[in-house]
Parts: C-alpha cells; sequence; structure tokens
C-alpha cells in the first residue's frame, strides 16, 4: 500500500504526457473524487497464499512507448561511476556533433531531491569523440580500461548541469561535455587554477556550444563554478 501514491503519480505522469486517457470515479464515492486503477492482482497459489501486484497492461505500453525509464536518469557522480564500471565497445562508430539545440527535459526526483536527468549515452558520444584523451592536454598519462583496449576518461559537462534552469535548452548535449583524465577533472571541480581550465577548454567549444543553443561568456562560465564552489 505504501507504492500507491508513486504508482498513482507514475500514471498520472502518463496520462499527462500522452492525453489519451480519460480519468472516471469509480463506485459510490464523492462527486468530483477521482483516481486511477493502475494495478492488477492475481493470487498466487502458495502457503500461505500470496496475492501478486502488477501494472496493467494499458499502462506498462505507454511507459514504454514514453521511454521513461531509459538510462537518462543519472546524477553527475552516478553517470561517472556507471560508465568506469561499463565494458564500453571500441567497435562503436566515430560520433560527429549534430550542432543542433536539444529540448531540456524536466527534473526528476530522486532520493528525496529533484536533479537533472543527464544520459549515458549522450556522455559516451562525447568520449569517443575526442577519443578517449584528456581535452585538456591530450598529452596527460590516463590508462586503458579494465573491461576494453580504450583509454578511460571521464564526461565533464562544461557549463554545470546543475545550472540548467538558467537556459531555455537542454545542457545534457554532447557539445557541452568535455572528455578529461582522472587528474584535471578533480581540479576543474575542486582544485586552484581552474580557471586556466576554463579559459581553455571555453575558447576551444565556444562555437560548439554556440551552435547548440549555449551561449555564455568566459566570465559566466568562471562565475557559475565559484558558486559551485561557494556552495560546497
Amino acid at each position: 500500500m505504501s507504492a500507491n501514491g508513486i504508482i498513482n503519480g507514475l500514471a498520472g505522469r502518463v496520462q499527462k504526457e500522452l492525453g489519451r486517457f480519460v480519468v472516471k470515479g469509480i463506485g459510490g464515492i464523492a462527486a468530483g473524487t477521482r483516481f486511477i486503477v493502475v494495478m492488477k492482482s492475481k493470487l498466487i497459489d502458495l502457503k500461505p497464499k500470496t496475492w501478486e501486484w502488477t501494472l496493467r497492461d494499458e499502462l506498462v505500453k505507454p511507459i514504454e512507448e514514453l521511454n521513461i525509464f531509459s538510462d537518462d536518469s543519472y546524477s553527475d557522480d552516478e553517470l561517472v561511476s556507471d560508465i568506469g564500471d561499463s565494458d564500453i565497445s571500441s567497435d562503436t562508430p566515430y560520433f560527429e556533433y549534430s550542432g543542433k539545440s536539444k529540448n531540456k527535459k524536466d527534473p526528476v526526483y530522486v532520493q528525496n531531491k529533484y536533479v537533472y536527468p543527464i544520459s549515458r549515452k549522450v556522455s559516451i558520444n562525447a568520449l569517443r569523440h575526442a577519443n578517449y584523451k584528456c581535452e585538456f592536454d591530450n598529452a596527460h598519462l590516463t590508462f586503458t580500461r579494465r573491461n576494453s583496449d580504450l583509454n578511460y576518461t571521464e564526461p565533464h559537462h562544461l557549463v554545470p548541469i546543475t545550472y540548467h534552469n538558467n537556459f531555455e535548452i537542454s545542457l545534457d548535449v554532447e557539445e557541452n561535455i568535455v572528455s578529461l583524465c582522472c587528474n584535471c577533472h578533480k581540479q576543474i571541480h575542486l582544485g586552484q587554477g581552474f580557471e586556466v581550465m576554463l579559459e581553455k577548454l571555453h575558447n576551444e567549444r565556444k562555437d560548439l556550444l554556440k551552435m547548440a543553443g549555449i551561449d555564455i561568456s568566459l566570465d559566466g562560465l568562471i562565475k557559475l563554478y565559484k558558486n559551485d564552489k561557494c556552495e560546497n
């Protein structure tokens, strides 16, 4: 019963996104009351007998259609951890930038807070475009991934994803993601000299960022990072 609110909320989201379901009150309930019956039950012949509750097919199909449970639901730290553990194939074709802006997604509620969903696929595309080298300095040493013959680097959103509310378009695009070695990734988040790193990366990316609809000056970018460091 404790999951009912979450499941009904999910059904409500599907209804809102697709706009093709009618919510009707059922039984002798107060006028104007509405609810959605989203579960179906089946008696399992066990000892003791058990009821199995599952989502109704009418809801499962729209969930699959909307791709609600895709890989686009990571936080920054989760994304780096997942990519680090993944078997990334070297056989995947080279990626080229689209040079187009993308619509931003709605934040999702995860572990008592709203986070902006970011895509594993988009980040891997960006790493692939950089040929798995550190884009601050290609000569920086890295190591070979445990699960493949590719170098290990980490994706970093140049314009931090936490500032998605400042922009009308998505920040989770390949043009806004740089490939960094572990040391550079830590330094740009936590270390001194991050301004020098931002200047180099911004100079190299500013035209691509504008093509993707992300228009930000170097001073504006540095201010975002300083605000992040003050908050942390």
